[in-house]
């Protein structure tokens, strides 16, 4: 890492990690067992510029991981097979920002555009096409304004958008739909009438909409529903 000026950070790294091979479960693929481990690399290159009130950063990556696909079963009522098939490389950027933009207001707020193909697959069948589970495009901003009118009262809220993703790597044409959620919430401070000491109270709606949809691809093509509108109430004391 450098700093040529006394706001600016520009770094780069390589990193190199050795990965346990997949556990495959016997009730749901007819080759239990343990795939190969696998030696994963990431490349990755940044800068961080501190503006004053705000901060940003912008950083370029490349990671390498191991790929693997279901093969259909030949009969009906057979399990299908998972196997390792080459490598999933994933290429992208990550823009994010934070700070305060006017006095009692702050933002946080990110975008990652990735690019993840399959690469060395058995003769070259599946290099080029997406891998699953990693979206084109992941937005996430938030913000928090401190209320002028109750003090102690900060309101919050978010929105994530997540694109399309591909569900199975044997069928990059197989793919579950782009969403976007809004979550909101209010925190309270206010001191103890004991020994003066700060309780905060955190009131927060998850998926405000109820928007129902599919987190995908995360266990090579098993899907998981989305969570409903859930409420949520919690308090931290300070001894």
């Amino acid at each position: 890492m450098v700093k040529p000026w006394e706001n600016v950070s520009i770094y780069a790294s390589y990193i190199q990690g050795l990965q346990a091979g997949q556990t495959i479960n016997e009730a749901t693929y007819a080759n239990p067992g343990v795939l190969p481990p696998f030696v994963s690399k990431q490349y990755e290159a940044g800068v961080k510029v501190d503006w004053g009130m705000v901060t940003t950063t912008f950083a370029a990556f490349q990671i390498t991981q191991p790929n693997t696909t279901i093969t259909p079963a030949a009969r009906p009522g057979d399990l299908p097979t998972l196997d390792l098939d080459g490598e999933q490389r994933n290429r992208g950027v990550e823009i994010n920002a934070y700070g305060e933009i006017v006095e009692g207001v702050r933002l946080l707020g990110g975008v990652t555009f990735l690019d993840a193909v399959q690469t060395k697959t058995t003769g070259g069948a599946l290099d080029g096409e997406r891998a699953y589970g990693a979206p084109k495009v992941r937005l996430v901003i938030g913000g928090e304004w401190d209320t002028p009118f109750v003090d102690g009262l900060t309101l919050t809220g978010r929105v994530t958008h997540t694109s399309d993703q591909v569900v199975v790597n044997s069928r990059p044409d197989l793919k579950i739909p782009s969403w976007t959620t809004v979550d909101l919430g209010a925190r309270y401070v206010l001191l103890s009438p004991v020994d003066d000491k700060p309780i905060t109270l955190r009131f927060n709606v998850d998926n405000v909409f109820d928007k129902n949809y599919w987190k995908g691809g995360f266990s090579n093509g098993f899907l998981s529903l989305s969570d409903p509108r859930t409420y949520r109430l919690s308090t931290t004391f300070t001894f």
